[in-house]
C-alpha cells in the first residue's frame, strides 16, 4: 500500500495518535508484524481540539509528505469576541476578557479583508509544534518558558466572515502553510479594539483534496476491505495531481534513475502542462511522469529548474 488516506479527524486526539490507532489496527486485526508495518506520517498536523481533514501517507506515500505540509490550507470554525485565553483556543482558562465587542458582521469583514490586502507577519505561539533548537515551543511554555519568536510571513488568500451573532462570528479561511489560525483570531481580536480567541476549527483542505472525500477513523477501522480499496485512498501516482505535470520519454526514463539531471531541461520545455485541479501557487514544482506513474519531481529555485528527487 503506497499512497495515502483522507482522514476526517474528531475532536481529542492528536495527529500522531491518529497514526498510532492505524499502526496498532493493522498490527492486531490484520495480524501484521511490527517489523512489517508500512511507514506512516502526516501531511499536516491538526491540533487535538481541531477537526477535518487530515492526509496519513502510507508507505511511499511519506516520501511525499513535504509537498503536503507545504501546501495551501483551508479552515472554517468560529471565533468569540470578548475573551481569550494563552494558547487562543477553548483548550486552557480565560485569561483575558473585553466589553468592547464588534458592532456587526459588515465591521468584522472589513477587518477581515485588511488580512488578505497586505503582508501578514504572524508571530508562532508558544503552545505550538513549531521547533526552536530541537524542542517543541509548546515543551518550553509547559514549563513556564516564553521565548521571543521571528514573525513569520504569512498569506491569507482568502477570509471571510459568514455569520456574526455576538459575540460570536463563523469564517472561512484559505492561506499558506504554517498560518496558526489562533493566532490569526487573537490579532482578529486586537485589531478590531477587543480579544479574541478561536473556538472551533476544522479544516477543509489542503492543497487539491478536500474533507468532503475523508472518512472518520471510525469507518476506515470497521471496514472490511483493505485501505487501498476506500473511496478515502489516494493512490501513490495521484498524489501531487495538484502540481503541474510533465511527461518523460522512456529513454528520458532511464537517464533520471541514472542521475543525469540534464535531462529534465528538455522534458520541461517540451511538456509542461498545468494542474487542471488546483488554482494555487504551484508552479515552481513539477511532477514528472511515464506511463502515467509518478517518476521524478522538479523544483524551480531562484528561477533555475532542478532536479529534486527521483522515485524508484
Amino acid at each position: 500500500m503506497d499512497g495515502a488516506l483522507l482522514i476526517q479527524k474528531d475532536p481529542g486526539i492528536t495527529s500522531f495518535g491518529v497514526i498510532e490507532v492505524l499502526k496498532r489496527h493493522l498490527r492486531d486485526t490484520k495480524k501484521i508484524k511490527s517489523k512489517d508495518l508500512p511507514k506512516l506520517g502526516h501531511g499536516g498536523t491538526l491540533d487535538p481540539f481541531a477537526t477535518g481533514l487530515l492526509i496519513v501517507l502510507v508507505g511511499r506515500g511519506v516520501k511525499l509528505a513535504r509537498y503536503f505540509l507545504g501546501a495551501t490550507k483551508g479552515y472554517e470554525g468560529w471565533i468569540k469576541f470578548g475573551e481569550t485565553t494563552v494558547p487562543g483556543d477553548p483548550t486552557s482558562p480565560v485569561t483575558e476578557t473585553s466589553s468592547n465587542l464588534p458592532r456587526d458582521l459588515e465591521a468584522i469583514q472589513d477587518l477581515a479583508t485588511r488580512f488578505t490586502r497586505q503582508p501578514y507577519l504572524q508571530t508562532p505561539p508558544m503552545h505550538s509544534a513549531k521547533k526552536v533548537n530541537g524542542r517543541p515551543l509548546y515543551e518550553l511554555a509547559r514549563e513556564g518558558i516564553e521565548i521571543e519568536r521571528e514573525p513569520k510571513l504569512c498569506h491569507l488568500y482568502e477570509f471571510n466572515i459568514s455569520d456574526y451573532q455576538s459575540p460570536r462570528a463563523q469564517f472561512q479561511v484559505k492561506c499558506s502553510s504554517g498560518t496558526y489560525i489562533r493566532t490569526l483570531a487573537q490579532d482578529l481580536g486586537r485589531l478590531s479594539q477587543s480579544v479574541a480567541m478561536l473556538e472551533s476549527l476544522n479544516r477543509t483542505q489542503s492543497g487539491v483534496f478536500r474533507n468532503a472525500n475523508a472518512w472518520n477513523i471510525t469507518a476506515i477501522l470497521d471496514s472490511e476491505q483493505n485501505w487501498d480499496q476506500l473511496p478515502c485512498w489516494v493512490p501513490f501516482d495521484d498524489l501531487l495531481k495538484g502540481y503541474p505535470s510533465a511527461e518523460a520519454t522512456a529513454g528520458e526514463h532511464q537517464a533520471l534513475l541514472q542521475g543525469k539531471q540534464s535531462v529534465i531541461f528538455s522534458i520541461l520545455k517540451r511538456t509542461i502542462q498545468p494542474s487542471e485541479k488546483s488554482s494555487e501557487r504551484t508552479d515552481d514544482c513539477v511532477g514528472i511522469y511515464h506511463a502515467n506513474r509518478i517518476i521524478a519531481i522538479a523544483r524551480k529555485v531562484d528561477d533555475l529548474w532542478g532536479l529534486e528527487r527521483v522515485l524508484t
